[in-house]
Order: structure tokens, then sequence, then C-alpha cells
């Protein structure tokens, strides 16, 4: 079987291996009794989750081609949607999500934007991220909720410590221009004199160099030279997050529970950040693990499995599904 063939069956055979060991663990006639049970009107609310879910999509499309305009690129929305599909399958599969990373700068690349301009688009949507989520902890924080304290209250603190701390990295790599060509200067002059392969940093170094400075130049035009198109990329990543933070609420109001949307949007940024842990890819079994628990508040335990049961299934076996297909048509082809 090829590449393509591949990368499509793996995606579809973990989301169903991964729902049948959940069936096999609750009891496959409890959880059945539980979705005949649920109204008819429930599929309404299953099928508006599911498009938020692509809506966010949009969101984040929208944003790869405000930050490729903010650096001096073009790249078109449907582009910038092939960009965020086609890195939708090795995200999924890579332990915190740093597989999809890559994939973006690569078709980025492929549309003419260079290496480092590629880079500082994609670590620019983490930077954008960053914002978000520490003006949510910020929000969290001030309201003095319950839900800061015990351990939670602890991820909240040590979450916007090192958001914060992205933050600062990225500005300060806003500089990183000028190091490199002062590092390159003294590499160079030592690789000279020491052996033959000053030849290979000579010839190489210069081209290396200028991806860093393109990189710098293009990360100062995002956050600090264009504001338009950095209040352009906090809404759009607003939308994008709030989007898919409004899944789960969708599905509770489908149970017949009214959340509250503090709560649920204050978990799931804290799910996010433990996805970036390299544990397991795309952190499977551990984001349900936190889910059954902190989600408890609010649903009974049968429906609470099938409650993650389809959350889980909308927002990563169904971008697992979608990527795969979309790595078969679109890099592969």
């Amino acid at each position: 079987m090829n590449l393509r063939g591949k990368a499509k069956y793996i995606g579809i055979g973990i989301s169903i291996l991964t729902l049948t060991i959940f069936a096999l663990v609750y009891g496959p006639e409890n959880l059945l009794k539980t979705f005949v049970s649920l109204p008819v009107y429930f599929l309404f609310f299953f099928l508006a989750a599911l498009c938020l879910h692509i809506l966010s999509f949009i969101f984040w499309a929208s944003r790869i081609s405000i930050l490729s305009k903010a650096s001096g690129i073009r790249v078109t929305f449907p582009r910038a949607m092939i960009v965020v599909l086609s890195s939708l399958f090795a995200a999924s599969l890579t332990p915190g999500y740093v597989g999809g990373e890559p994939v973006r700068i690569k078709k980025l690349s492929d549309y003419g934007a260079s290496y480092g301009t590629s880079t500082a688009v994609v670590l620019g949507e983490r930077g954008f991220d960053a914002i978000f989520f520490v003006s949510v902890f910020i929000i969290v924080i001030l309201t003095g909720l319950g839900i800061v304290s015990g351990k939670i209250g602890i991820y909240a603190v040590a979450g916007t410590i090192v958001l914060v701390f992205f933050i600062v990295f990225l500005f300060i790599s806003m500089s990183a221009h000028r190091a490199a060509g002062k590092i390159n200067s003294v590499v160079s002059w030592i690789f000279t004199r020491i052996r033959k392969g000053g030849r290979w940093l000579q010839r190489d170094a210069p081209d290396i160099t200028e991806e860093v400075q393109s990189y710098s130049l293009s990360t100062r035009q995002i956050f600090l030279n264009r504001p338009g198109y950095f209040v352009a990329g906090i809404a759009v990543t607003t939308g994008m997050w709030l989007s898919d933070f409004s899944v789960p609420i969708l599905l509770l109001l489908g149970f017949g529970v009214m959340p509250s949307l503090l709560y649920v949007i204050f978990i799931q940024v804290i799910l996010v950040l433990i996805s970036l842990v390299p544990i397991t890819p795309g952190a499977a079994g551990l984001m349900e693990v936190i889910m059954l628990a902190t989600f408890s508040v609010f649903l009974s335990h049968s429906y609470l499995v099938a409650f993650v049961i389809m959350w889980r299934f909308i927002t990563f076996y169904f971008n697992i599904i979608l990527g795969s297909l979309a790595l078969h048509k679109i890099v592969t082809k």
C-alpha cells in the first residue's frame, strides 16, 4: 500500500479503534441505551457543534492569510485553507501537535514564501494563541471564581508563566538577524582556519543568515510594524478558539444542561496546554480522562461518557479523517 493509502486508512483505523475501546470499557449496551435515549433535537446540536469546529478552520485559514500578507507575501484564502487541512493529519498524530508546523512551513514555502518568512508566520500563530490564552487566564483569575482553586489554579498560574515566557521569546527573536550575522562571521572565521569544512560553511552560511533575517523581519512586520494586521490577527484568533471551545457547550445544551461558559473555556485552554506536552499523540487518553473528571459536574456517568466520545470525535478524530483525506489529495498527489 502506498503512502496515500496508508495516510488515509491509518487515521480512520485509529478513530474506529479508539471509539471501540471506549464502548468496550464502559459497556456497549449502556452506551447504546444512552445514545438511543437522546432526544431527536440533539442531532441538531451535534451538527451545529461540528459546523462550529469547521468554522474554526475558516478562521485559522484567514489567520494564515492575514499573517502572510503582514509579512509581505500573498497567500490567498483557498491556499491558506490547503495549508491548514494538509497539516491536520500530522498535527493530530504527533505529541504536542508539533508535526503540523513543518507541514505548514513547507506548504507556505511552496507558495513562494522563504523558509524564514514561513517560520515567522507559523510561530506567529503560536504567538497569537499565547496572547489569547493569557487573556483568558487573566480574566479567569480576576473573576476570583472557584475554578482556579487547587490544582486547576496551579495550572492557570503555571500556564500563564509559560505563555508569557513564549511571548517574550517571540519578541526577543525579532532581533535574531543581528545575532545571526555576528555568529556567522565568528564561526566562519574559526572554520576557515581549522579545516576545509569552512568552505562548506562559507558557501551555505549566507543562505542561513538570509533566512534568519527573513524570519526576524517578518516577525517584526506581524507584531510591531503593521498594527492593522496585528488587530486582525487577534480577532481571527479569538474567533478560531471560541468557535472550537463552543463545541462542548453546544453538546451540553443538547443534553439539556446550561454550563458555565467561562468554566468550559478555561478547562479547554488547560487541555490545549496539556496537549502540548509530548506524552502521547494528540494527548490521547489524557484528554479523555481530564474531560471525564472536569465535566462530571454537569452530567451523570452514562451521559458523560457519551458526551466525551462525541466531543473527542468532533475535535480529534474528525481532524484525523479530514487530515488524512487532505494528505491523500493535496500533499501526496
